[in-house]
């Protein structure tokens, strides 16, 4: 400092302002070590006005603070690629590890192949399962266990459609990324894979594929819908769970899975019974009653978004994905009403 002082501040006015640039430095300082512990790392940048704090972007969790550092695509991204490999490794491992010697439904074979065993619509079933449990599990959990759906975004309809961008980039609710992402690699697999399975190519089960990815891929690209994310991607596939364990014993009758000696023989039926009565229980609850209460809400809010022009604020350029959302809401919502009347009907026939 003396050394500064003798030859590089000629006049009292620049010694007086170079010194309080060295307070401020002293201050900048303890703020970053204050700060490196708590939430945010900082660093001081000289400029013409003196010596300023700045973060680098990142809490001490290592999630950017910055809402311009990365979009929630970009941060889902590895998971997403990471997800369409797993699920791929997992078809194939598991269809070599069933045995050979299954015997399917006769309506899954064709009749003139006697050694058909179907391992391939086994193997894609249990890749369905281990995703939609995750969905199914993680939008339970969010939604009415821990309630970080509602505890953790502001409940107004600018906190859960905008939750996770109004904090100046803070992700409130990571679960809904996570939501999305999942719903992004398992709707975007079983989009592909199912050309390959007569039973699951349909017209209605391939637009809903294509659909439900639309939803996950743009809620991460622009940030919004986190709340009715958890429940719409995630509460309503808590059924789908108990419907694939069902399906199983649809596609393999109980005599192909275990033989008559067996002590599982007698556990089977129950387990069937069991999840098909929790499929039908949860899908009412979840898919109709609870997705019509979602539904309202979301309508309620997107209404107030757009009449307050909140969009060009919060999310410009996204006007189409609001409109989107709302369309599909009573687009798949009316296929779950559709898909309750087959249910009806097969409950009825059991009854009888």
């Amino acid at each position: 400092i003396k050394f500064a002082s003798t030859y590089d501040i000629p006049t009292l006015a620049h010694r007086k302002q170079f010194q309080l640039q060295l307070e401020e430095q002293k201050h900048c300082h303890i703020d970053f070590y204050r700060n490196h512990n708590t939430s945010s790392t900082t660093m001081c940048v000289m400029s013409k006005n003196g010596i300023t704090p700045q973060t680098n972007g990142l809490d001490t969790k290592g999630h950017s603070s910055n809402p311009a550092s990365s979009t929630a695509l970009q941060r889902m991204t590895p998971l997403i690629l990471y997800g369409y490999l797993f699920n791929t490794i997992c078809y194939f491992l598991v269809y070599a590890l069933l045995p050979t010697n299954l015997t399917p439904a006769p309506t899954y074979c064709p009749d003139d192949n006697p050694n058909c065993t179907r391992r391939d619509l086994l193997a894609f079933q249990i890749v369905s399962f281990l995703n939609l449990s995750y969905l199914g599990l993680l939008g339970f959990y969010t939604f009415f266990i821990s309630k970080r759906a509602s505890n953790a975004l502001p409940q107004t309809p600018q906190g859960r459609y905008f939750g996770n961008t109004l904090n100046k980039g803070r992700v409130l609710l990571p679960e809904a990324d996570y939501v999305n992402a999942v719903i992004v690699i398992f709707q975007g697999w079983d989009f592909i894979a199912s050309f390959f399975f007569e039973e699951h190519c349909t017209m209605i089960m391939m637009s809903h594929h294509l659909l439900a990815f639309i939803c996950g891929f743009f809620c991460l690209l622009y940030e919004v819908n986190p709340y009715y994310a958890v429940y719409f991607g995630g509460v309503s596939e808590f059924s789908s769970i108990f419907l694939c364990i069902s399906q199983l014993f649809q596609f393999y009758p109980q005599a192909s899975l275990v033989p008559s000696s067996s002590i599982l023989s007698s556990i089977l039926p129950a387990i069937e019974t069991f999840s098909q009565a929790m499929f039908v229980i949860t899908f009412f609850l979840f898919r109709i009653v609870g997705w019509a209460q979602q539904l309202y809400m979301l309508l309620s809010d997107g209404s107030y978004i757009l009449k307050n022009g909140l969009l060009q604020k919060y999310s410009p350029g996204s006007r189409w994905f609001l409109l989107y959302l709302m369309t599909m809401g009573f687009g798949l919502g009316a296929l779950q009403v559709f898909w309750l009347r087959g249910i009806v009907d097969k409950v009825l026939e059991v009854i009888g």
